[in-house]
């Protein structure tokens, strides 16, 4: 019947749940690198898998952070960046794709250590200043059973640049651009490079239990105001010639999977 079907699902999405516990739990001492093959002509991306989020480097003239993980993930992040032969003090500029824990919760700590300015969407400026995230709309059953459990309060900072405009990011020896891309939340940011890869944050997600199973396959993210509106935006990105979906949990993701799962026009799939 339908109630035990409803039954069943909740059970295993409780499941799903207390292993993607788990698995966070687990790996909660530290971080894994991945380092992304790239052609010639392209600045060098590294992707740095946390137990709850991903945080990626550009390696430029001036390092460029994206995302700085939950709370305490600071220490893993200063880690992944001594393996690559980068000193917190190279680090040009923060870039944060939106205000909640699990890619702001150490922004505090990282501004301490590097000292380079925080780039923040300015409609999720009072997130940072309070240190906790906005309401959460769940897109689904599992996304209501782990909303407990993903909301921890994080140490509050102040925004060096509220970005409501584009902002070039030449100055930092990157050939991109910060975008204001509301969707996930009010002050959401996508980092467009010009060699057509895009950093997206929680626009969409890759994989179940935080990108650590098939993290190649896009999903809506768990929770999402208006999942419409994300869907126009990461349209905009296929339009405009994105290839590669750097994405807060999970990926890479492709163009074409991304094109699929979003049900975009042909014109922005092609």
């Amino acid at each position: 019947s339908e109630s035990i079907a409803m039954i069943a699902r909740a059970a295993l999405a409780l499941v799903l749940v207390a292993a993607c516990l788990t698995i966070s739990a687990c790996s909660s001492g530290g971080s894994v690198r991945k380092a992304e093959t790239t052609g010639p002509d392209q600045v060098q991306v590294v992707q740095i898998a946390l137990p709850m989020s991903n945080a990626y480097v550009i390696k430029a003239e001036r390092p460029i952070l994206i995302d700085t993980g939950g709370p305490g993930d600071a220490k893993a992040i200063e880690q992944a960046l001594a393996a690559e032969g980068i000193a917190p003090s190279q680090i040009g500029l923060i870039v944060l794709t939106h205000g909640h824990a699990d890619h702001a919760g150490s922004a505090a700590a990282l501004r301490m250590v590097t000292r380079a300015p925080i780039a923040l969407g300015a409609g999720d400026a009072a997130m940072a200043a309070a240190g906790r995230n906005g309401a959460l709309k769940p897109v689904g059953l599992e996304a209501w059973l782990i909303r407990p459990f993903v909301s921890p309060p994080f140490a509050p900072f102040s925004v060096d640049i509220a970005v409501s405009s584009e902002v070039d990011l030449k100055p930092w020896g990157v050939e991109g651009t910060i975008k204001p891309m509301p969707g996930h939340t009010e002050g959401s940011l996508v980092v467009v490079l010009d060699d057509h890869r895009a950093f997206t944050g929680d626009l969409l997600r890759g994989g179940s239990m935080g990108g650590h199973l098939n993290p190649h396959r896009p999903h809506d993210h768990y929770f999402q105001p208006d999942v419409a509106r994300a869907h126009r935006s990461i349209c905009d990105l296929l339009a405009s010639g994105v290839e590669t979906f750097y994405v807060g949990h999970g990926g890479p993701l492709t163009r074409a999977a991304v094109a699929k799962a979003c049900a975009c026009s042909p014109a922005a799939g092609t």
